[in-house]
């Protein structure tokens, strides 16, 4: 594995390893009795229905940090291509070959239903990158007229993302459901850069606020937390972002992994998926066991398909969103 440039956010990092290992134990685990472990009841099962309202908030809370590192300026041609190269292009290559292997290969959990609505209706957990690329259309035109330079313009857009999160409109089409779900969080995001919270005791402060959520989602998640589109899930998921973010830790291998956390979230599910159907099929059903190496191996193998698919031209493109490399004569 090549060594972090000296140029990260180590924290930050540190936060993208942990959305990582969340999202791949989660899929491992699986969203109903129906997919993954297909677990009915247990510690796992509560576990990962209390973290939905951590995880993908967290997700889009420090895309809108990474984002602000190089905000939109002007040039919105060069921006939209950007995001089509590193985001449209992997789903469609990445997600479609993720639902013929659903389809055709023994031991997955589902398949498409209609193929016809492959690219309208978005493939498993790829909705989450095409609604991002909505979000990066809706912030042109915010930068464009400097509605998110001011505090005032960050609290009315807020307000108005926020009425939208928990009315509940939205489609499947094209993700757009998505896209009202994770813009206060994006926009969040967005805002601890431009506007940094000046706090004594940020650590303490991030650390007792972790704490009360945890405790809260442990005893009473289950019966107060709310839908995923409510006001409670809204107030959950910032709070959390903000406290994880004010505590600031730095952990060299959850840093690793954060700094290849977008193969992981492209690829993860593939190994997540191929580990359990092997694991099986010689015998082992023994479910911390299949959890374990199913997480570990929805980690570790997308690094190492980066490693790999960054040496070629054509898969560093269609497969990984990264730019050509320049051709030394």
């Amino acid at each position: 594995m090549k060594p972090i440039p000296e140029n990260r956010n180590i924290p930050i990092d540190t936060l993208r390893g942990l959305a990582c290992i969340l999202l791949v134990a989660y899929h491992v685990i699986g969203n109903t009795p129906k997919v993954g472990l297909r677990l009915q009841e247990g510690i796992l099962k509560d576990a990962n229905e209390l973290l939905s309202y951590i995880r993908m908030p967290l997700f889009t809370f420090l895309s809108g940090i990474v984002y602000d590192w190089r905000p939109f300026k002007s040039d919105w041609i060069k921006f939209l291509n950007g995001k089509i190269r590193r985001l449209l292009i992997p789903m469609l290559f990445v997600g479609t070959i993720f639902a013929l292997s659903q389809t055709f290969i023994p031991g997955t959990n589902s398949s498409i239903k209609d193929w016809r609505f492959l690219r309208l209706i978005p493939v498993a957990h790829y909705w989450f990158i095409e609604s991002l690329f909505f979000i990066f259309l809706l912030i042109i035109p915010l930068e464009y007229f400097s509605i998110l330079h001011t505090k005032a313009g960050f609290f009315t857009t807020f307000f108005l993302a926020s009425i939208l999160y928990v009315s509940n409109v939205g489609t499947p089409w094209f993700s757009l459901a998505g896209v009202v779900y994770l813009f206060p969080f994006f926009l969040v995001g967005i805002y601890c850069t431009r506007f940094p919270l000046q706090l004594q005791h940020k650590k303490i402060i991030g650390s007792l606020l972790m704490l009360i959520i945890i405790l809260f989602l442990i005893f009473y998640g289950l019966q107060y937390a709310g839908e995923r589109r409510s006001i409670n899930a809204l107030v959950i998921g910032n709070l959390s972002c903000l406290a994880l973010l004010f505590i600031q830790a730095e952990s060299e291998i959850l840093a690793r992994i954060g700094f290849y956390s977008y193969s992981v979230y492209l690829f993860h599910v593939f190994f997540t998926a191929a580990t359990r159907i092997f694991l099986i099929k010689i015998g082992i059903t023994h479910i911390w066991t299949l959890f374990i190496f199913g997480t570990l191996f929805g980690l570790i193998a997308p690094i190492l398909v980066e490693l790999v698919g960054s040496k070629n031209n054509v898969s560093r493109i269609l497969f990984l969103g990264k730019r050509a490399k320049q051709v030394v004569p």
